[in-house]
């Protein structure tokens, strides 16, 4: 077993049991916000990557939901793999191939997957002064059994028309204002070719 976390969740993950328990929970007090207004509330990101995940339960690439307990703010599913950004393997175009699919699935069931950071702070400059898009939720979105591809994190995604959009914040509905599949698929393509392996920062006891 090992454990993983993110913005509002931490993660044990049991890879020989082929699982993992997804546990939501504010962030940490020097943070400020309990929870960024970009995800707005614990219960929208749990009810988010519940709605999610059960529209692509049938479909290759994504976890399936085992179990959850939506007042505890916790999803058990199925164990995807190890993250891309330290254990990609070389052949890269073996991954690219998996990524037109991948997006194809997220279309059919009318989700849409933030792949880059809220406009207000995506903008940055290249070194010809151009203004760019940073896309920045690529690389911990990802991730790989071997040559295998997976796509993970629902809680920032928008299942278009669930019931709870209508309570959805501004802040977060502007920053799908440029969503392009087009675009994410050519990030995402991008990031798997051009992404250098970092030395992993912990143990994953995979065993």
């Amino acid at each position: 077993m090992y454990t993983s976390g993110g913005e509002t969740c931490s993660v044990e993950c049991y890879p020989k049991e082929n699982y993992v328990i997804k546990q939501f929970k504010p962030r940490k007090p020097k943070y400020g916000w309990e929870v960024e207004p970009l995800r707005q509330t614990l219960d929208l990101c749990v009810q988010r990557e519940i709605i999610c995940l059960e529209r692509l339960q049938n479909e290759k690439g994504f976890p399936k939901i085992l179990d959850y307990n939506e007042k505890e703010k916790w999803i058990k599913m199925t164990w995807v793999g190890l993250p891309f950004t330290h254990f990609a393997l070389t052949e890269r175009e073996k991954y690219v191939e998996q990524v037109d699919p991948l997006i194809d699935s997220l279309e059919k069931h009318n989700i849409q997957v933030a792949y880059d950071f809220h406009i207000q702070w995506s903008k940055v400059i290249d070194k010809n002064g151009k203004s760019v898009r940073k896309t920045g939720y690529c690389k911990s979105m990802m991730m790989v059994k071997e040559y295998e591809l997976s796509l993970i994190d629902f809680e920032r995604a928008w299942p278009l028309g669930c019931e709870q959009e209508a309570i959805f914040n501004d802040t977060f509905k502007d920053s799908f204002a440029l969503h392009d599949n087009n675009e994410f698929r050519r990030a995402l393509k991008n990031t798997i070719r051009e992404t250098i392996i970092e030395e992993p920062q912990q143990d994953y006891e995979i065993e």
